[in-house]
């Protein structure tokens, strides 16, 4: 059986016995999720088990791709040296929200094992939970299960997704690959070693766990099967490892022939086996919009393509192998993810970008991985620390097992201790956010709501009162003074979304009552509005009209506009290349991040874009806006957003020649948005480029403000605006001649200095010492003295310290000949910058430090002359 026969057979399968087929989820869940990554077939659906939002249907089915690289269901070591282990996998679901439970997701189960995948039953073992006798009883007399092969768990066969969520019980099967594969005599069954394989596990899904631990009911009893595609290949096929099946076999073939590598044979194939896991797993999180970087989701990109050309160097292959294993992972995963052909050249761009700043990063890593080694060495520990390896890690992009592998060639540990911590400490800095909002944001006391938003048709309309909330907890009413929240079941008012900010207006009532809306955000699929009551109270129930403000809304909606003319611009000045990296909407300007290899924009190149939005908006193009099934509005050749999780119908808008999938507002025309000016252009990461700009009343008061600048500039100069520039040239290029004059004097009164300094010169043996504080001299003044001093003094030390408004500057100047005798002003200077509260440090023949204690000026003189003299 092939891998796309299998997807389709259980698709199949399931559609039949009447679930409705989903698409999978983004490998990025939901803000509010505790995961960093989606890494169950059920995470998409944690919203309907909490109750927050409706069921998408009573039944569902799904193929879902997850990573798991971090945390408690991470199988990072054990990748390509088992025959059941990767990062990327992808996970088969059947769910039930609420409809059938136990009895029939038992039994589908057997039949889908039994029939399709045609497993021996003789060979399919069950365990499930200590406290389950209902499952165990089916498993026997429905099924028909011999009890001696169903065996009882406890925290085994406990699912959850984390430290939060939903979970419950359950059953899982797990298929006997023979004797061969045992781990020794004791692994009889399942969870006791390797013979046994888990492929199949059915959730019961019936508590809630909250962030203190408590387990609460859900609202309704549910089914998550989570059944694991690979392993179920290899199974089907007779085969123990799913490296032995097409998905991985195919991406084995296409690396490069081995090169010169000290691996053994079978260490070969591991290393095979880990890149060719990594490279789908790589391969499709930059497909759902993750980049290269050095913290969360991006960090672990970085970490598994630097993993994976690791073990090619090790394998001996060629730079750019892992980007030219792209093709063949998509031609691979293709067919049950479509969308990967349309991507091939973002992921190969990135991976590309990757793997040339890791070559960079490599060599100068490599730098302060020797010099650690040969520390640990010298001062006998024989151990780089935890925090060592960090910085390797988190500035150079080391993986901790290239460290400690270097390191063990060295002859020398890591304390991977120490490493874990400064790492949890990371990523708990990273997750604290998402936790504190899954915390608090909640509607799991309420009933599902999905708020109808109206607002395209127009800023005002009706709706009721579905739920209030006043300090995040439900209430009856909210009254004069009070701040809180109103959930209505239909609004005008548009959550925030996709960058752009939420509504701002008012809620009132028939007698007047007046609620002041100062955001509108999601609560699930509710709206929520918050806000102060300004006059009269608000009850459930209460019909209540909707109008946002005027003018918040026109603002808005011409800068969303603007961020789909500026993406056009973008992609037709420099190339298609460009794709977007998020975006935020607000009433007086808009900011557009975007990846593109090229670096800065030349101004040449800024011009162009922004001339090109003008062009667009001159143009005062009609915006077309269509609601289209997903596939035929793919088929328009619509721009989508990389990562963006879009639902089975999506609106197109078109606005001249830029079409792109957006749920958010936008303007009528394109005229509407007067000017588009760039405020400013910079780099917020590694290929990405951030452009900041606004148009219409922003525009307009931004040019005005400039227009009164530049005046009164020239006005203070005496000067004419066009005349402005050469003004300023004017009067740079006569600073600059009075600081060089400026320079020559300080420099002839240094000299005329230095005799009375040299004439206190103190000399013990050949060892010549200067030193002195002088009052008023900054760092500056103290070289202009010390180069006057050294063309008299040719051997010595000369050591100086500047008082400054109370700063100390010192300055350490030592002769050749005292430095090949062993003298080093920097150390001098390390020696006494203490003793003025500060620190410095420098060369052997310079040096140079400061403090804020000028009352120990003296005492550093004296401790580099005791140094130096003695």
């Amino acid at each position: 059986m092939k891998s796309q026969e299998l997807r389709q057979a259980w698709i199949d399968f399931f559609v039949g016995k009447q679930h409705k087929l989903l698409p999978s989820a983004s490998l990025i869940p939901d803000a509010m999720s505790t995961t960093l990554f989606t890494i169950a077939g059920m995470e998409q659906f944690v919203p309907v088990f909490l109750g927050e939002q409706p069921p998408p249907a009573p039944r569902a089915v799904t193929v879902q791709r997850c990573l798991r690289v971090a945390g408690a269901k991470s199988d990072i070591e054990n990748v390509g040296r088992t025959g059941r282990h990767g990062t990327f996998l992808e996970m088969l679901g059947n769910f039930s929200f609420g409809d059938y439970y136990k009895r029939e997701a038992i039994a589908w189960a057997w039949e889908f094992s039994t029939q399709v995948l045609k497993l021996d039953p003789k060979r399919i073992y069950v365990t499930v939970h200590t406290g389950d006798d209902e499952a165990e009883r089916i498993w026997i007399e429905e099924i028909g299960l011999p009890k001696e092969r169903i065996s009882r768990w406890d925290e085994d066969n406990f699912w959850t997704m984390g430290p939060t969520g939903p979970c419950g019980p359950c059953s899982e099967l797990f298929y006997d690959t023979g004797a061969e594969y045992a781990s020794g005599p004791d692994d009889t069954g399942p969870n006791l070693g390797n013979r046994y394989v888990e492929f199949w596990n059915v959730v019961f899904q019936q508590y809630n766990r909250s962030a203190d631990g408590k387990l609460t009911e859900l609202p309704k009893k549910s089914i998550d099967t989570g059944a694991g595609f690979e392993r179920c290949l290899a199974l089907a096929n007779g085969q123990a490892s799913m490296y032995e099946t097409d998905l991985f076999t195919d991406l084995i073939a296409a690396q490069p022939p081995v090169g010169q590598t000290s691996l053994a044979p079978d260490e070969r194939r591991v290393r095979q086996n880990i890149i060719a896991d990594h490279a789908r797993a790589v391969t499709f999180l930059i497909n759902d919009g993750i980049f290269p970087s050095n913290t969360d989701r991006g960090y672990v990109l970085r970490f598994l393509i630097r993993r994976a050309i690791r073990n090619g160097r090790l394998l001996g292959y060629p730079n750019g192998f892992l980007t030219e294993l792209v093709p063949a992972v998509v031609q691979s995963l293709a067919p049950g993810y479509p969308e990967l052909r349309q991507n091939v050249s973002r992921i190969q761009q990135t991976l590309r970008a990757e793997e040339q700043t890791f070559d960079r990063t490599l060599e100068r890593g490599m730098a302060m991985l020797d010099r650690l080694i040969q520390d640990a060495n010298d001062n006998c520990t024989r151990l780089i620390s935890g925090q060592d390896a960090f910085v390797l890690h988190d500035t150079y992009g080391f993986p901790i097992e290239l460290t400690r592998e270097i390191a063990s060639d060295g002859g020398v540990a890591v304390d991977t201790g120490e490493f874990e911590t400064a790492m949890n400490e990371q990523r708990e800095r990273a997750r604290r956010d998402a936790k504190s909002k899954r915390a608090v944001v909640t509607l799991a006391e309420l009933p599902a709501i999905k708020t109808e938003f109206t607002g395209y048709e127009g800023l005002e309309g009706d709706g009721e009162i579905v739920a209030l909330l006043k300090e995040e907890k439900p209430v009856e009413e909210l009254r004069a003074g009070d701040r809180g929240t109103v959930i209505l079941d239909r609004t005008s008012f548009y959550a925030e979304r996709g960058g752009q900010i939420g509504d701002r207006g008012r809620l009132t009532l028939a007698d007047g009552s007046v609620f002041e809306v100062d955001d509108t955000q999601f609560m699930g699929d509710a709206v929520a509005h918050h806000g102060i009551v300004r006059s009269g109270e608000f009850r459930a129930s209460n019909r209540v009209h909707t109008a946002v403000f005027d003018w918040w809304r026109r603002e808005i909606r011409r800068h969303h506009t603007s961020a789909h003319l500026l993406q056009r611009a973008l992609k037709d000045v420099l190339g298609d290349d460009v794709s977007q990296a998020g975006s935020w909407v607000g009433i007086d300007r808009m900011r557009f991040d975007f990846r593109w290899p090229g670096g800065a924009l030349s101004p040449e190149q800024r011009h162009a874009v922004s001339a090109r939005v003008n062009e667009m908006i001159r143009d005062d193009s009609h915006l077309i806006t269509r609601e289209l099934p997903i596939e035929q509005a793919r088929a328009t050749g619509a721009i989508t957003m990389a990562g963006e999780k879009y639902g089975e119908v999506v609106r197109v808008v078109q606005a001249g020649p830029s079409v792109e999938f957006c749920g958010g507002t936008h303007s009528h025309t394109t005229g509407e948005l007067g000017l588009f000016l760039i405020l400013s252009e910079s780099s917020i990461g590694s290929g990405i480029r951030r452009i900041e700009s606004c148009v219409s009343a922003a525009s307009e008061e931004f040019v005005n403000k400039q227009q009164t600048l530049v005046g009164d500039l020239a006005s203070s100069l005496a000067t004419t605006p066009d005349e402005l520039g050469e003004r300023i040239g004017k009067i740079q290029r006569e600073v600059r001649d009075l600081q060089t004059a400026v320079g020559q004097l300080k420099a002839r009164l240094a000299a005329a200095d230095a005799q009375s300094y040299l004439e206190r010169v103190e000399r013990k043996g050949d060892r010549a010492f200067v030193g002195a504080v002088v009052h008023e001299a900054n760092a500056e003044a103290l070289r202009h003295l010390t180069s006057a001093l050294r063309n008299r003094l040719h051997s010595g030390v000369i050591a100086l310290a500047g008082i400054d408004n109370g700063t100390v500057s010192l300055l350490v100047s030592a002769s050749d000949d005292l430095v090949k005798s062993g003298v080093h002003a920097g150390n001098l200077v390390k020696l006494a910058a203490p003793l003025v509260g500060g620190k410095g440090g420098g060369a052997p023949a310079q040096a140079q430090g400061g403090g804020k204690n000028a009352g120990g000026a003296s005492d550093a003189l004296n401790a580099i002359r005791d140094a130096v003299l003695n």
